[in-house]
């Protein structure tokens, strides 16, 4: 549906807000208090408070809440009796995403369930559908930017307000033309995938009347774009996924032409300019062990230059200000990671606020034009996020609100990152969380693989393995090879490694659990979402000797027919079908039916729990579909809940509650907790 619709503005307790703005976001569960487990719903807030933007002046901000009667976007000025505007999500539609264009329009990006017809092979499938809606903060109607014309647009994203042009932004956007599609079929000309009718496109749109002016459009291949002070695209990325190639474009005033080109598993970001405009910065690895920033001259007179380095890990992101698309810092990451300021006065604040607050991590999220007020997220991995209005001109630092008010208080586990030998010898890192009063000893354990696979768990807060932690569990999260910011060896380590290395380091951090005196090698449960609901449902099948229970949340249990519905879904050249083939492997390879849980049901001992959101468009529900089938076919113990209109992310805080109420006794059943230990 894609709407917005204005609420009143009196909602329940403004009064409060006033003195609190974060009271806006109270949740319905009450706040915990010291030595009690917080019930589920406390860590299934989170969505309550996804969001939140600061105006380019420093004076409103935008966030969200949830409440009995829909998902609402708040506009308010902290300090003030009332919001200053309250819009209503549609009924089905979902939150992505709040930003400002100027000090009076805030932009929205929502989502909404569509069905995709396929003209190449004549199927019809689900996606997710991504637009982007102005508000101004004064009322009027919504007003949604880049509506369908020519081109069927999805996964709009803002790039920033257009230089120099009040009431203008910048937006990006992939546009879908049925007669592009069927153009380029059987032609691959310029090498463009066969079944691509989709292009990388830039636009200035103005938000006050939706009008839009075509900027660029780039290729079917094109991912990120650099920009001058303008507002003019003078760098490109474009990614060949089937092809294992990426290359950065510059433009000239002879066109564009490409400056760098890497080959092999390897990922480029662009990160803006250098400070003279005249050259590109970007993020990689670009042939040595590690991901760095780099420079290379937007004419390609010169190969690329080392920026910046961290010694033994890898940079995980970089910085740029929005305007001048100046390279501003790094975000380092490893284990722990930490942020580093290349700008004196931005080095200076971050101190100021790190001392503010021992203990917890300090990042800063939005900031006024000026500089003088920022929004700051204040938090560790065993304490929730707090969300701070910081001016730094008064020396105050106000509370906007928590992330999860229903943890306020409340006694939650301490984290540990640690390290383990994989059985080859390979050091692999982990975070163990240690349950709150209990020492790390002799305890049940769950293993939470995380989801990707090419992806990593954070030295931050978790809302699942807290909550699992909580209920009297050590909870072990192994950054496995595959897992990304600790280097290109052990990212690349995890290519064609389903069920194979992948799942070995997985299963050697319950060894090494086991022989540190951790955990009880009787009352082990392995328990995942998405990839890891795959890696869950392997280890049941193929180490049944490790595990007394598993349970996977929108995971993978059949690999071929994974790799069959995205080909059906989107064409079998797609950017999807040629990365997952280079990662898990085609679909004729005979290792695949072999590591796929569903065709070995006879191998499984443990109990099995299978939770999948109806409209899950990323894993199809039809997974654990099989998979349950293939275990009540012989009679194994499983159980599946079918999570009704949700998606592959559990966007939705009712569902939370219910896969957390769910794994709470599905792990009590099995792994037998004392109660008595939990309180």
């Amino acid at each position: 549906m894609l709407q917005l619709a204005d609420q009143p503005a009196d909602l329940q307790n403004s009064a409060s807000i006033a003195a609190r703005a974060c009271a806006i976001l109270a949740l319905l569960a009450g706040t915990a208090l010291a030595g009690d487990a917080p019930p589920a719903a406390a860590f299934a807030a989170s969505s309550e408070f996804s969001y939140i933007a600061l105006a380019p002046d420093g004076r409103t901000i935008a966030l969200d809440r949830w409440t009995r009667d829909g998902h609402k976007v708040v506009l308010l000025e902290p300090g003030q009796e009332e919001p200053r505007r309250v819009l209503t999500l549609a009924q089905g539609d979902k939150l992505r995403g709040l930003s400002w264009a100027d000090a009076d329009t805030a932009l929205i990006e929502i989502s909404g369930l569509a069905r995709y017809s396929n003209n190449v092979n004549n199927t019809q499938t689900m996606f997710e559908f991504f637009r982007t809606v102005a508000a101004d903060i004064g009322g009027g109607a919504p007003r949604m930017l880049l509506p369908e014309g020519e081109y069927l647009r999805t996964n709009t994203r803002v790039i920033g307000p257009s230089p120099g042009k009040p009431d203008k932004v910048l937006i990006q956007a992939w546009d879908y033309s049925s007669s592009r599609a069927r153009q380029t079929i059987d032609t691959h000309l310029q090498n463009a995938r066969k079944d691509s009718g989709y292009v990388d496109t830039l636009y200035e749109v103005d938000t006050g009347t939706g009008k839009d002016r075509l900027v660029e459009r780039g290729t079917t291949y094109t991912q990120e774009w650099a920009f001058d002070a303008q507002g003019g695209p003078v760098g490109r990325l474009d990614r060949r996924v089937e092809a294992e190639q990426s290359s950065l474009y510059g433009r000239t005033g002879r066109g564009w032409g490409e400056v760098h080109r890497v080959t092999g598993r390897e990922d480029l970001a662009l990160g803006g300019l250098t400070a003279d405009g005249k050259s590109l910065v970007f993020l990689g690895e670009n042939g040595t062990a590690n991901a760095k920033v780099w420079s290379v001259p937007l004419d390609g007179s010169a190969p690329p230059a080392l920026l910046h380095e961290v010694q033994g890990t890898d940079i995980a992101a970089i910085y740029a200000e929005p305007a001048s698309q100046a390279l501003l810092g790094y975000r380092t990451g490893g284990l722990t990671g930490t942020t580093q300021w290349l700008d004196p006065a931005r080095t200076a604040q971050q101190r100021k606020l790190d001392k503010a607050f021992p203990g917890r991590a300090v990042h800063i999220m939005d900031r006024s034009v000026d500089g003088r007020r920022v929004l700051a997220n204040v938090e560790s991995p065993s304490h929730p996020s707090t969300i701070y209005l910081i001016d730094f001109e008064k020396g105050a630092a106000d509370i906007v609100g928590e992330g999860y008010v229903g943890l306020i208080g409340a006694a939650l586990a301490e984290v540990r990152a640690i390290q383990y030998l994989a059985r080859d010898g390979v050091s692999i890192p982990a975070y163990l969380l240690v349950p709150p009063g209990r020492k790390a000893e002799n305890l049940p354990l769950v293993v939470m693989p995380h989801g990707g696979p090419e992806s990593r768990d954070e030295f931050a807060f978790d809302w699942l393995a807290q909550f699992i932690a909580t209920r009297g569990y050590a909870v072990l999260q192994p950054q496995f090879r595959g897992s990304t910011g600790f280097g290109r060896a052990h990212r690349l380590a995890g290519y064609g490694e389903w069920g194979g290395r992948m799942q070995d380091d997985v299963s050697d951090g319950v060894r090494h659990a086991v022989a540190s005196g951790i955990a009880d090698p009787s009352r082990v449960c392995i328990v995942g979402a998405s990839y890891g609901g795959y890696a869950a449902l392997a280890g049941a099948a193929f180490r049944p000797d490790l595990y007394a229970c598993a349970a996977s949340i929108n995971g993978v249990s059949d690999l071929p027919l994974m790799l069959g519905d995205l080909e059906r879904r989107g064409g079998e050249d797609s950017d999807a079908i040629a990365y997952w083939k280079q990662h898990i492997g085609k679909a004729t390879d005979p290792k695949l039916p072999a590591r796929s849980p569903s065709r070995s049901p006879q191998s499984f001992r443990a109990p099995v729990l299978l939770m999948h959101g109806e409209f899950d468009t990323v894993v199809s529900p039809r997974q654990s579909e099989v998979m349950a089938a293939a275990l009540q076919g012989i009679g194994r113990p499983v159980e599946y809940v079918k999570l009704p209109g949700e998606d592959h992310w559990l966007s939705q805080a009712g569902t939370r509650v219910q896969v957390l109420e769910r794994i709470e006794q599905f792990l009590e059943s099995h792994l037998g907790v004392n109660a008595a230990a939990r309180r």
